[in-house]
């Protein structure tokens, strides 16, 4: 009776023993399958933390899943830390075997980073990459926009201050343009940078030049520079005009008779503004064009009363993104496809 016992009791233990062993990999599967649609939620709602710490715990238990490693590729980029979400990259298409999708993703942070740190550009990373593919519903995997961070254009360490002088402008009857652009472009680099906005008014003249004269006249930038400690300089060319687009066009009205929407063709009055910017900035103690970019924008108005100061503040405000990238900071949203299976 003693020995059947001692036997039951051994084969409980065995199977005790056979359970732990065992079970651990059973489930394993399903586990990653919940971490996966777990941190697929947290990071479609930013919180990009949570999601790494979940695939982290899937990698331990399936450290060979392509998903989940480009998932931590992903997380790195996020969290930046984009050493690692290369070398992450570059395991999960090993991984992949193939894999379309981790493989755009890889181009697409490879393209991303160089822009953001020129220095590392190689060779054929200007080639313009295809939209990014939404996942199918119902698939795998899922699209994401992940929110990263670009540098200024400039190395702004040794810069402390910063001038607008005077810009050469066309003749206008709208708007004293070179004012306005002097104090708008005030305004956007005080309200977005940390540099010492120096508020010299009115702002300094310019020599009459060409644009490429004003361009490569070290001796006037510097002077400028030294004469009002200023360690960067901006000024430059615009144009601003209004032309008069009326003209006639075909529009959708109701019908009065049966109250159905028809085409007609109708003379419209509308006017449109030109607004064109060719920037540069220098530096204060050389004299030395550090940056130039031209950028042009243009907008309709119905009727032919609009208020210029107001459109041209408009237009103004849809290159301002593309000023400040040159001396601050800035994000940007890039797609990526994260795994949820």
């Amino acid at each position: 009776m003693q020995r059947f016992a001692s036997r039951r009791r051994s084969a409980t233990i065995a199977g005790l023993v056979a359970l732990l062993l065992f079970a651990p990999c059973s489930g394993a599967g399903t586990d990653v399958e919940e971490l996966l649609r777990f941190a697929a939620q947290m990071a479609s709602k930013g919180n990009w933390r949570e999601a790494k710490f979940r695939w982290e715990q899937a990698a331990r238990l399936q450290p060979q899943n392509a998903h989940v490693v480009n998932n931590l590729a992903v997380a790195s980029e996020a969290l930046g830390d984009p050493s690692a979400a290369r070398d992450l990259y570059a395991k999960a298409i090993a991984l992949a075997g193939g894999d379309a999708r981790i493989a755009d993703n890889a181009a697409r942070s490879s393209r991303f980073w160089q822009e953001a740190h020129p220095g590392t550009e190689k060779e054929g990373s200007g080639d313009a990459l295809p939209p990014a593919e939404k996942p199918k519903k119902g698939s795998d995997a899922t699209s994401v926009l992940v929110s990263l961070p670009l540098p200024a254009r400039l190395d702004l360490s040794r810069m402390k201050s910063i001038l607008v002088a005077s810009f050469l402008v066309n003749e206008s009857e709208l708007v004293d343009v070179n004012r306005e652009a002097v104090r708008f472009l005030r305004s956007e680099f005080r309200k977005h940078t940390a540099l010492q906005v120096l508020d010299i008014t009115p702002a300094p003249a310019v020599p009459e030049q060409t644009a490429e004269d004003l361009v490569q006249n070290r001796a006037f930038w510097s002077h400028l520079g030294r004469e009002f400690s200023a360690d960067l300089l901006v000024s430059g060319v615009v144009q601003y005009t209004r032309h008069d687009a009326s003209g006639f066009q075909d529009v959708d009205v109701v019908s009065p008779v049966t109250g159905q929407k028809v085409r007609e063709t109708q003379f419209v009055e509308q006017e449109q503004f030109q607004f064109q910017i060719d920037i540069f900035f220098f530096d204060g103690g050389t004299g030395e064009l550090l940056f130039r970019d031209r950028y042009q924008r243009q907008a309709l108005f119905h009727g032919t009363m609009n208020d210029p100061i107001t459109a041209f503040y408009g237009l103004s405000d849809t290159i301002a993104e593309d000023v400040l990238s040159v001396v601050a900071p800035r994000r940007r949203e890039e797609p990526r496809v994260i795994f949820k299976a």
